[in-house]
């Protein structure tokens, strides 16, 4: 069985403070479609914009609705700040950590192993979030060979449009051991990895369309690959029109098509004003 993961947004309210109650009826909607297991504090979550307390109150509300997995993001800089929120997310309860390698800095490789080896000493299993587009560099798969073979790291994100070096990756870390979990972070390309033995994916699309993502990996364990790529282009049209603005202003926009209002993006961040139409002609047409 293969991983539907979503990637929670935040909610914020008029005045940009983390809004709860749009957060409950956010999750009340997406479990009602079929979501059960949530990335959080990950690139849709703004994690960027969260203070420490923030993401602490967060991880606290979901644990609380959810009951099935729950991946909580670490992304600090500084082992100290990383560890400190690790240990807290442990005593939340919730199942698994990931985190980028820090941000801003070209670590050595002997100073990315120490970061992980560090989160690694926290009882939880602990996946990379290797996103080149937002970390400034892909982090090498030669590198993550040697934290698998270490036993640092069970699994991670690959958030690329590069396919092909989403094979690569899948196909050396697979033969280090199979049990290695690799996610495809691409909303765009979620049945193609599927297909080429990806555990699963991380979406961000499927906050404002549970459903259509929940359907395609329906049909695809049944074997319906038609049905698959016909969903899977409806998708990726989301996927473009929520892409006009800063991410994930799109996806925010989509939901309040939904009729769920969770507030805007966090400043700097902005909308496009050109999101609007193209959203909601897209839902419209996908009748949604």
């Amino acid at each position: 069985m293969k991983d539907n993961i979503l990637s929670l947004i935040t909610p914020f309210d008029e005045k940009e403070n983390v809004n709860i109650e749009a957060l409950y009826q956010l999750l009340d909607f997406l479990i009602k479609n079929g979501i059960r297991d949530f990335w959080i504090l990950g690139t849709a979550g703004e994690f960027h914009m969260l203070t420490q307390d923030e993401k602490i109150l967060l991880v606290t509300k979901i644990r609380e609705k959810v009951s099935g997995k729950i991946y909580a993001g670490i992304n600090e800089n500084s082992i100290k700040s990383s560890l400190t929120l690790a240990k807290k997310y442990y005593d939340l309860g919730v199942d698994c950590i990931f985190s980028t390698p820090p941000i801003g800095y070209k670590l050595s490789d002997k100073s990315l192993i120490s970061y992980f080896n560090e989160l690694r000493k926290i009882d939880l299993p602990l996946f990379l979030y290797n996103i080149p587009s937002l970390i400034g560099y892909n982090v090498p798969v030669s590198l993550i060979e040697k934290l698998v073979e270490d036993q640092i790291l069970d699994g991670m994100k690959y958030t690329t449009t590069d396919f092909v070096s989403f094979l690569t990756y899948l196909r050396q870390l697979k033969r280090i051991d199979e049990r290695f979990k690799i996610f495809i972070g691409e909303d765009r390309m979620i049945l193609s990895a599927l297909i080429y033995g990806a555990d699963g994916s991380v979406s961000g699309v499927s906050n404002l369309a549970p459903e259509l993502v929940a359907g395609l990996y329906q049909e695809f364990e049944k074997g319906n690959l038609q049905k698959a790529i016909e969903i899977q282009n409806v998708i990726t049209k989301i996927v473009e029109a929520v892409s006009l603005g800063d991410y994930p202003s799109g996806i925010k926009i989509g939901l309040r098509y939904r009729g769920i209002n969770v507030g805007s993006v966090r400043k700097p961040l902005t909308e496009d004003s050109r999101a609007e139409g193209e959203i909601y002609n897209v839902l419209k047409e996908i009748g949604i």
